[in-house]
């Protein structure tokens, strides 16, 4: 039988993967927990991201990069592999108030999902890692714009999590055994998905 917490950190990786395909981002590897099986490979496409890190948690992916015409702009930050910073132009237009809602979107997914699918079971940690995450990718943003975008970020976060916790357990309980390859872990969200969500291949 798994444990509440594996069952938790299986959704909370799973709710990421679920909204970043929705959102079109790449996967590359999904590890649900500490102990699920994990091939030479995969480690090695681990440690390039986290070189000293033991192997934990984690959703890897390549996100989507905005240049908008209005000079909004996303960056990498060197403060954290893989970490990204939104920039906006001389306002913030529609576009980039839709690209940086769903970018807050995948990031908050992982605790939403594993809030509604496991609510018995609380990880501060990760919400609050995830929580760092928005911070650092808004902190740009004017305090009224960046209270805007995560509200609409965490309601569209909310919105996808119910409406495709088929494709969250689907995802999640494969976790619960063995890391996934990215277009593995794409290919279990998409036969689970709703018709609205799938992309074409």
């Amino acid at each position: 039988m798994v444990s509440q917490r594996i069952l938790y950190e299986c959704c909370h990786e799973a709710g990421h993967v679920v909204a970043g395909v929705i959102n079109r981002d790449r996967m590359l590897l999904v590890i649900g927990h500490a102990g699920a099986i994990i091939s030479d490979e995969q480690r090695q496409v681990y440690e390039q991201r986290f070189p000293s890190s033991p192997v934990r948690p984690a959703t890897l992916s390549e996100r989507r990069d905005l240049c908008c015409e209005c000079g909004g702009r996303t960056r990498r930050t060197e403060v954290s592999l893989g970490a990204r910073r939104f920039y906006p132009g001389a306002r913030l237009c529609g576009r980039c108030l839709d690209f940086i809602t769903k970018e807050v979107a995948v990031i908050s997914a992982g605790g939403v999902a594993a809030s509604i699918l496991v609510p018995s079971e609380h990880n501060p940690l990760r919400s609050r890692e995830d929580g760092n995450e928005v911070n650092t990718f808004l902190a740009e943003l004017e305090e009224k714009e960046r209270a805007i975008a995560c509200k609409k970020g965490r309601l569209l976060a909310e919105k996808w999590m119910r409406e495709e916790s088929k494709a969250v357990l689907a995802v999640a309980g494969v976790l619960q055994e063995r890391v996934l390859d990215g277009a593995e872990a794409t290919r279990i969200v998409q036969e689970n998905l709703r018709a609205s969500h799938r992309h074409p291949s």
